[in-house]
């Protein structure tokens, strides 16, 4: 049988690009370093410790725990390092948002595929930061005396050459099924991703305001405003992690993507709140419709939408009375399927969906059967291919046995019953 690459040489090959494009970062290469520039790197790795450190935490998995030392929990190092550019630090809107994003990406890992956060760990231990040639340089540019202000970049060769082995001794020694060894790789990868596009918004500075940096939370989402506060986007985030529990199917079903379409659409969709209750109405509408005809059923948005009053109101409660708008919006949609599904028969067949497909099935993926009455609203609605585009996914004998496909027939037939 034939051994599997030990998953460092995997790790080290899969990166290889990513790390020569981080070295090749004008912010490297440039003749001198602006303090600017500097501090904000500080600044966005800060943040994105900070959750790494959050979702080790709150992962529980203690082979990750294990693995991350103390010799590389950099937080107060690089908190100590600000210290010494403090007066050259100024809001750069888009590093927060980078540093943001990337730090949701890994809070995500945390709550779904823990051992994953293993490839985060690698990424974070090992990313290019230019050796003591760059640090140097660092010193020279910022006029930091002695190596003060130093001590992050400085802590990665001398990590190298003495904790290095022992880490990628300890990685090796761990057995992985083919499904983690890939989900470590793509942590790797996205970490490191984020620390590209971190890096990217420093130097040169990108000082466009938040609205205008929708392609930072999606790179697929066009060119439409965002909310324009930082802390409304947060409130986005944790509204998609609470939405991702409810309807797990999102993710499971459009991965990646999904996730950050749904944080770029909450973005706009907060975006849209000075305007008039029937203008929020019919431009969220109008996506609803457009996400049911993609197979994402009317419900979906319904919950969305109330869960999102609820952070929003959570972060700025002075503006409860704007954040309500929302909920407005989401009664008038659940009005409209109500007209063929009401709440009771929706609930009604949540349950009998889940009576023939067994119990289990429902902490795994929960909320299928009153999607699936939502898919049967939305089609009696006029929503073109609603139905269809959400069941082809749904009764997919690739993922689900017979005994989820036939339930989800007969919930298709019971809804239109009613």
């Amino acid at each position: 049988m034939q051994q599997a690459t030990p998953i460092i040489e995997s790790l080290q090959a899969s990166s290889y690009d990513q790390n020569v494009r981080i070295g090749e970062l004008a912010f490297f290469t440039t003749e001198k370093v602006e303090p600017v520039s500097y501090a904000a790197l500080l600044r966005g790795l800060t943040i994105v410790y900070d959750s790494f450190e959050y979702a080790i935490a709150q992962s529980g998995d203690p082979v990750v725990q294990a693995l991350w030392g103390a010799d590389l929990r950099k937080q107060a190092m690089i908190r100590h390092d600000m210290s010494f550019v403090a007066m050259h630090a100024r809001e750069i809107p888009a590093l927060e948002l980078a540093a943001e994003v990337l730090a949701e990406h890994i809070r995500m890992r945390s709550l779904q595929l823990p051992r994953s956060l293993l490839g985060t760990a690698y990424a974070l231990a090992t990313w290019y930061m230019g050796g003591d040639a760059f640090a140097t340089k660092v010193g020279w540019s910022v006029q930091l005396r002695e190596g003060a202000g130093l001590s992050f970049l400085k802590s990665f060769d001398t990590w190298g050459q003495t904790r290095w082995p022992q880490f990628a001794a300890q990685m090796d020694a761990m057995p992985f099924t083919p499904e983690v060894r890939q989900q470590i790789l793509e942590a790797a990868y996205e970490a490191l991703d984020g620390i590209e596009q971190i890096i990217g918004q420093i130097y040169p500075i990108n000082d466009n305001p938040i609205s205008e940096l929708v392609t930072l939370l999606n790179p697929l989402g066009g060119n439409h405003p965002i909310t324009n506060d930082m802390e409304e986007i947060k409130a986005v985030f944790r509204s998609h992690r609470r939405i991702d529990k409810l309807f797990p199917f999102m993710e499971l079903r459009y991965g990646l993507k999904g996730r950050r379409f749904s944080w770029s659409d909450g973005c706009w969709i907060a975006s849209l709140l000075d305007e008039s209750q029937d203008s929020i109405n019919q431009q969220v509408r109008w996506l609803t419709r457009l996400m049911a005809r993609r197979g994402m059923p009317q419900w979906f948005m319904e919950c969305h939408l109330i869960i999102m009053t609820e952070d929003l109101t959570q972060t700025r409660p002075q503006n409860q009375e704007r954040y309500l708008k929302l909920s407005e919006t989401a009664r008038v949609l659940a009005e409209e399927r109500r007209a063929s599904v009401s709440d009771a028969n929706l609930v009604a067949l949540d349950n009998a969906f889940y009576g023939r497909v067994g119990q289990e099935w429902r902490t795994v993926m929960p909320n299928c059967g009153g999607l699936i009455a939502s898919a049967v609203a939305d089609d009696r609605n006029g929503v073109p291919h609603a139905l269809e585009a959400f069941m082809s996914w749904m009764t997919d004998p690739a993922r689900f046995p017979e005994v989820w496909i036939n339930a989800a027939h007969e919930t298709i037939e019971l809804a239109r019953r009613l």
